[in-house]
């Protein structure tokens, strides 16, 4: 992200950024979709927040040519549905997405976001030792994955009526600072902070 974007965010209000906060809160506490057997049928709604996760997360300057990169481990349903991101998305500050899929955490090569799925969870410790220094977002959808880590868990809970499942999110922000990551304040204003 250039440093002249972060802002022009701010220098347009609050508005955009509210509207597109509530956006997301009401995509989220859609009635899940019955997906193939075996799929989790929020993951649609994963791909979103972590698109959405572009507009407010500040990561260090790059080449723009170079993709913006978000990985996937452990998670292949999650992997296939991201790949239509990567073919369908305009990109993240004009640079063009790329999803990359890891086998294991010695494999994990750098990348802006990267998503750790159920089947890697195992494997935590390795994917942090890993990843470390890097200006990585470290996002999960396991319990206890910002507790244990992770700058951002993805967690499931009731809507008001208790008939459906949205998507919530926990925050760590030792977890965003220690990787040298900015989060802007909005995305904390809709999250449960963790310490």
């Amino acid at each position: 992200m250039g440093p002249g974007r972060w802002p022009a965010i701010h220098r347009r209000g609050g508005r955009w950024i509210a509207l597109l906060l509530v956006l997301l809160q009401c995509l989220s506490s859609l009635p899940a979709a019955q997906g193939a057997e075996g799929e989790d049928p929020l993951s649609a709604l994963k791909v979103a927040f972590i698109y959405n996760f572009t507009r407010f997360v500040q990561w260090p300057e790059v080449p723009p040519r170079r993709p913006f990169v978000i990985g996937v481990i452990g998670d292949p349903v999650l992997e296939g549905q991201l790949r239509v991101l990567e073919r369908e998305a305009k990109g993240v500050e004009g640079r063009p997405i790329q999803i990359r899929a890891y086998l294991g955490p010695d494999a994990i090569a750098p990348s802006e976001i990267l998503f750790v799925g159920a089947q890697a969870r195992g494997g935590l410790e390795a994917i942090l030792r890993r990843t470390a220094g890097w200006p990585t977002l470290l996002v999960g959808d396991g319990p206890g994955d910002a507790a244990r880590g992770l700058a951002i868990e993805l967690f499931r809970k009731p809507d008001i009526f208790g008939k459906t499942e949205r998507l919530g999110l926990r925050i760590n922000p030792g977890a965003i600072k220690d990787r040298g990551l900015k989060a802007s304040a909005q995305l904390y204003d809709v999250a449960e902070v963790v310490r």
